[in-house]
């Protein structure tokens, strides 16, 4: 076990037995190779590296390192060509005409579930940079805290609540999280100008829509970004333990 798991595990044992029986993820363990996250009600499980997703079991796939360190420029206009193809579509319409693996993203994604990081774990893999940890192998991360810890976990997160927030400069293709009062929100950077992030985020209103936010890194509900591109050459050193638990710590 990796010590980004090590120092979950124990957050999550001291976390106050009566909080645990109001959770989906109550008694699950993910096979002890991975963590049970939920949202809306239903319980995910978000794996080890060397780990993938089956229903709330973990299971050893196949190691493939480098998988998700884009590096090339091209990779992130291969990202943005991918988001950018499905803005306007609704999800029976996402990647309906590809007819080569993953296909349509309707294909993986259940009734009445959220669908945003489903649909930015789907960019991902049809540009070519799947995630690790999730369903279908791996790259289906379809929760937005299991998204974030995907990139904490690799020392390419820069929550807003960081120094380096203030300067730091997102590229096309970059993982953004969106605050919101429920869940969290799921959305991938399409570019930059001045104070303005413009993103492409799935199910926006049932839809995926481009969207902006002006003074960005002052903005309340940008969360934080997850480094997609030229990954090595911008990658943080983070804390051992994952700022999207430490509200159990406060005793949230």
């Amino acid at each position: 076990m990796d010590r980004w798991f090590l120092a979950l595990s124990m957050v999550w044992a001291a976390w106050p037995a009566s909080a645990l029986a109001e959770s989906p993820c109550a008694g699950e363990t993910c096979s002890d190779h991975g963590s049970c996250l939920y949202e809306h009600d239903r319980a995910y499980c978000f794996c080890h590296e060397g780990y993938a997703a089956e229903g709330l079991s973990c299971v050893a796939v196949p190691a493939e390192a480098s998988r998700g360190e884009a590096d090339a420029a091209v990779t992130s206009a291969t990202i943005i060509r991918v988001a950018r193809g499905e803005v306007g579509r609704d999800l029976p319409s996402i990647g309906s005409e590809r007819h080569r693996y993953p296909e349509a993203l309707s294909n993986y994604i259940a009734e009445d579930a959220l669908w945003c990081s489903d649909f930015v774990s789907w960019v991902y893999r049809v540009a070519g940079v799947p995630l690790t940890g999730g369903y279908e192998g791996g790259w289906l991360v379809t929760n937005n805290n299991a998204m974030r810890g995907w990139f904490e976990r690799r020392r390419r997160w820069v929550p807003a609540t960081s120094p380096r927030f203030r300067t730091f400069e997102p590229v096309p293709g970059d993982y953004v999280r969106i605050q919101t009062p429920t869940w969290g929100h799921s959305a991938i950077v399409e570019r930059v100008e001045g104070d303005t992030l413009y993103i492409i985020e799935g199910n926006a209103r049932g839809r995926v829509r481009a969207n902006r936010y002006r003074d960005f890194r002052h903005h309340p509900k940008v969360g934080g970004f997850g480094i997609m591109t030229r990954a090595l050459a911008r990658r943080v050193w983070r804390p051992l333990l994952p700022s999207y638990w430490m509200p159990m710590l406060r005793g949230r």
